[in-house]
């Protein structure tokens, strides 16, 4: 495979590798820092930055006004780039002790589903909210200790998500009216020899794409779970894909430290970079959440 890696730094958990269209730019993230950082195409500089008083920084999306939807431990924020300052919009989750907020991405029609992550594996409280531009949260689903992916089909009426924990990528059936999952089914289950599914995205054609979690590798499914094939990488923890540049066409993979490994300079396999692949497949352009000024924190009982 040739693989390139895109910046020297080595985050503890690189994530969410995300490509802005408008501004030509990959953003991506530590899980860890919690850190964002965005490269431009044809730059080098990597800009950074770091948001105080949280432990971990789930996931993001992009919102209007030039700002990211953050899932970090004190809720979903909004967070301006140019200035810093974050501003509360919704916390479904309610702080709930031993849970952080996930994975998380938008749907074809602007949603927010958002996952949470139960702290030792071992507890299925784990939930999947679907959060709308005004901050209402619905609970799509839950009994995960771990609630990872999720992605969007290209019509956007599939949405696959990753019980981690489980070893299995489910997918729901979703509605651009409801904020209900409907007839979830098993779209590919995992032996423990491959990794656990971690994150996930879907090219043009309908192929979903998992990255492995101490797999080494990330794998491209059918839009009928047949495995189309297996692109393997040189460290064991791969946690995300996600296409980019400007012609959607390279795959890019977050990767984290190996097993063990608690300095950046111990890491023997460039664990903790974020790696690229020019591929013959093709991304989506990515959503920009609608968020109102404000939000809720409470959940909608439908």
């Amino acid at each position: 495979m040739n693989w390139t890696i895109v910046s020297p730094l080595r985050d503890r958990l690189a994530e969410s590798p995300m490509w802005h269209e408008g501004e030509e730019a990959l953003y991506w993230t530590d899980w860890y820092g919690p850190t964002i950082h965005r490269k431009r195409w044809g730059q080098e500089r990597v800009e950074s930055w770091t948001i105080p008083h949280e432990t971990v920084l789930g996931s993001f999306v992009f919102a209007r006004g030039g700002r990211l939807l953050l899932a970090v431990d004190s809720g979903l924020v909004l967070f301006d780039p140019g200035t810093g300052e974050t501003t509360p919009f919704a916390n479904p989750d309610g702080g709930r002790e031993g849970m952080v907020y996930n994975d998380g991405k938008l749907d074809r029609f602007g949603r927010l589903w958002v996952g949470t992550y139960e702290l030792t594996e071992q507890d299925p409280r784990g939930i999947l909210y679907c959060v709308t531009p005004d901050g209402i949260a619905t609970v799509a689903d839950s009994g995960f200790p771990s609630c990872n992916g999720p992605a969007f089909s290209p019509d956007g009426r599939t949405m696959y998500f990753s019980d981690s924990v489980g070893r299995r990528i489910l997918a729901y059936d979703v509605s651009p009216t409801t904020r209900k999952v409907a007839n979830r089914c098993v779209f590919a289950d995992f032996t423990p020899d491959e990794g656990l599914p971690d994150g996930l995205t879907v090219d043009s054609e309908g192929g979903l794409w998992c990255a492995l979690y101490g797999g080494a590798s990330v794998m491209r499914f059918l839009p009928d779970g047949t495995l189309h094939s297996r692109y393997d990488l040189p460290c064991p923890i791969t946690a995300a894909p996600g296409f980019g540049g400007p012609d959607m066409n390279i795959l890019f993979v977050a990767t984290g430290w190996s097993p063990g490994v608690t300095r950046p300079e111990d890491e023997p396999h460039n664990g903790g970079a974020l790696f690229a692949m020019e591929t013959r497949f093709r991304g989506l352009p990515e959503p920009i959440f609608a968020a109102k000024a404000e939000g809720s924190p409470f959940t909608s009982p439908e």
